[in-house]
């Protein structure tokens, strides 16, 4: 995985911590906080393990042809591995700080082929306070290497209150 930032956007971002296993309290993530994500580059072999996995045999994801016949320049990455790849680096915000991976949303904007190289974005929307821990909502933009859209996700994440002698 590599980071394809450039430096007008690196400026305007928080990126994740170091510390994987560390992450952020409810308290410590504000509304548009944002988060870049490292960038990943589909493979043929992500795609091929993911239609075993995923028990996906649509041929549009392995043939050539079936794909050129529906209009793709080659075999499409299945939407379920686009959106793992795509959520994943809520992770990397959370952390062990998590209480609750709550919802996603997704919408697919172009297919995703082996040799892309996904940007991935997060950007805190939205706080709502709960009794046992509080919900924060991320909106994910991904982009691929020319800067076209390919999916925006929505995703409500449970985040641990910090320990209460430790709030601000």
């Amino acid at each position: 995985m590599t980071s394809t930032l450039n430096s007008a956007k690196a400026d305007a971002v928080t990126h994740p911590p170091i510390d994987l296993l560390e992450g952020r309290y409810y308290e410590e993530v504000q509304i548009g906080q944002r988060f870049i994500a490292p960038a990943v580059t589909m493979t043929e072999s992500m795609i091929t393990l993911a239609c075993g996995l995923f028990q996906d045999i649509a041929l549009l994801h392995r043939d050539h042809r079936i794909a050129a016949e529906n209009g793709f320049r080659g075999p499409i990455a299945p939407g379920a591995l686009t959106m793992g790849v795509c959520i994943a680096p809520l992770a990397l915000v959370i952390g062990k700080k998590t209480a609750t991976h709550l919802t996603d949303e997704i919408v697919y904007r172009a297919p995703v082929y082996a040799g892309d190289t996904l940007d991935i974005e997060i950007e805190a929307v939205r706080r709502e306070e709960k009794s046992r821990f509080g919900i924060i909502e991320y909106a994910t933009h991904v982009t691929n290497q020319e800067g076209e859209t390919v999916a925006e996700i929505l995703t409500k994440m449970g985040h641990l209150y910090a320990p209460k002698g430790s709030r601000p």
